[in-house]
């Protein structure tokens, strides 16, 4: 009976130990895993490069000509690190396109060489079949870094852009931060997609279903109009209705109220080449159409204040 409950003692060691022994083996495979699962794909191009140049490696051309050799792997490093910190850039991969045409070079050289010498060629014949490989390979090395040096000049276009663009609209909010102040005296003032829109009620401008100025709307227009003088910036006056007749009329309605204070500010010294007008009718409305303060707010005209093209 000792001699079973010591082999039963044995047998549970030999579990237990096997147990551990498969945890330690799980756990470096699950991280392993997950490792794995972080590294993003390389794209297709890296892969060629990379088998062209295990191709050069492996083959003629690693007896015959291992300085190709050498440099194909130089730039194949290369193109793998730029992979690895900026996968995205455009200029990795022309590090990329520059390494496998190194390992393509590379590899049809020796096989030049390999034949060249297989056939009995003399030495002269074989430097000057490697010359010719050389010319040519530098031709195409030449043609990769002018694609590489018009991709970031290309770069450097799009940032000075993207920067004279910033410029545009830190000096559109700085010509217009005092018109902003006086007109928000007068009219609601708010920023969105389109620019500074200045918003006057339909009923302060106009009786109702006429389109001909009140003799306030035109105090209010004129200090609108002193505001702007000056800022050259291109102004697009809308026009809006309620729902309230048919669609028809509201869109005429709205044209014509529109083009009204338009040709008010034009009168009052705003450059007629800038400032436009377009009716939109019952479309857009800014509160709901069912109640007699929602129809109040949909009759209205914006005065938008664009950005310098």
């Amino acid at each position: 009976m000792s001699q079973r409950n010591e082999t039963d003692s044995k047998g549970m060691k030999m579990k237990t130990m096997n147990r551990g022994f498969a945890a330690m083996i799980v756990v470096p495979m699950v991280f392993g895993g997950l490792a794995a699962c972080a590294q993003p794909e390389p794209p297709k191009t890296l892969l060629d490069a990379r088998a062209d140049f295990a191709r050069s490696r492996d083959g003629v051309a690693g007896k015959f000509d291992p300085t190709d050799v050498h440099e194909a792997e130089f730039a194949l490093s290369r193109a793998e690190q730029a992979w690895r910190d900026a996968p995205d850039d455009p200029s990795t991969g022309d590090l990329v396109l520059i390494a496998d045409r190194k390992a393509l070079i590379a590899e049809s050289t020796g096989d030049a060489l390999a034949q060249a010498q297989s056939a009995g060629q003399s030495k002269e014949q074989l430097d000057a079949t490697h010359a010719a490989q050389l010319k040519s390979a530098n031709g195409q090395l030449a043609q990769s870094q002018q694609q590489l040096g018009a991709t970031q000049v290309q770069l450097q276009s799009t940032q000075a852009a993207a920067a004279a663009q910033a410029q545009k609209l830190a000096a559109l909010e700085a010509s217009l931060a005092d018109a902003r102040n006086t007109i928000a005296r007068i009219a609601a003032v708010k920023d969105d997609a389109r620019g500074m829109v200045i918003t006057l009620q339909g009923e302060v401008l106009f009786k109702t279903g006429k389109f001909d100025l009140k003799a306030g709307a035109m105090a209010k227009l004129d200090e609108i109009a002193n505001a702007l003088k000056g800022k050259e910036q291109p102004i697009v006056v809308f026009g809006y209705t309620d729902n309230v007749g048919t669609a028809e009329n509201n869109q005429t309605l709205s044209q014509n109220r529109a083009q009204t204070v338009r040709d008010y500010l034009v009168s009052k010294g705003l450059p007629a080449d800038l400032v436009t007008a377009q009716g939109k009718g019952m479309n857009d409305p800014v509160s709901d159409n069912n109640g007699v303060e929602g129809r109040a707010q949909n009759r209205r005209v914006e005065i938008v204040v664009q950005p310098k093209p």
